[in-house]
């Protein structure tokens, strides 16, 4: 047993991991700052709450999303994991898939695991899978292609969900 170990049970505290606080961040590999702030910002409404040359940290949806350039991996294609994912409503996936469309952004086809939510997948420009998911509430969601308990299976493709070029629309 180590010595931190040694004290920490003689003060009295039980084995096991300690409760965390709240998740501060999530940071994902990005090809190009400048199109990766313009995506998070002007693509998903983020803020940007810290910009450096090769890091920027983005308040979004209640969450930190930092993207950086140097020291990084990329996800290869076919890949779905690791992926991050925002809760929405039913209103809110609509209107996200028209935004996508809009910006030349490929979003998947709407899918679901149990017929009562509906989910989405896109990716940022450097290849980042994003997963927008509505719990309820999404009409038609029990005719919707169905993928198995985790993962997407086949009710996508989510080798369709590369692109190198994109735009705000003016």
């Amino acid at each position: 047993m180590t010595d931190t170990m040694t004290a920490a049970s003689a003060r009295g505290i039980t084995a096991g991991p300690p409760k965390l606080d709240s998740l501060a961040h999530v940071s994902l590999p990005c090809r190009d700052m400048a199109e990766g702030k313009r995506f998070y910002v002007g693509v998903l409404g983020g803020t940007i709450r810290v910009d450096h040359p090769q890091f920027a940290a983005i308040s979004l949806a209640g969450s930190e999303i930092g993207i950086g350039t140097e020291g990084c991996t990329f996800i290869q294609p076919g890949a779905e994991y690791p992926h991050i994912a925002f809760y929405c409503g039913p209103d809110a996936m609509l209107a996200m898939k028209d935004w996508l469309t809009r910006c030349g952004i490929p979003s998947s086809n709407f899918w679901t695991r149990g017929g009562v939510e509906a989910l989405m997948f896109f990716r940022d420009p450097s290849g980042n899978m994003i997963e927008l998911f509505c719990l309820k509430g999404f009409k038609g969601a029990d005719k919707l292609p169905k993928g198995p308990p985790a993962g997407h299976g086949i009710a996508v493709d989510v080798n369709e969900l590369r692109y190198t070029t994109w735009s705000l629309p003016t």
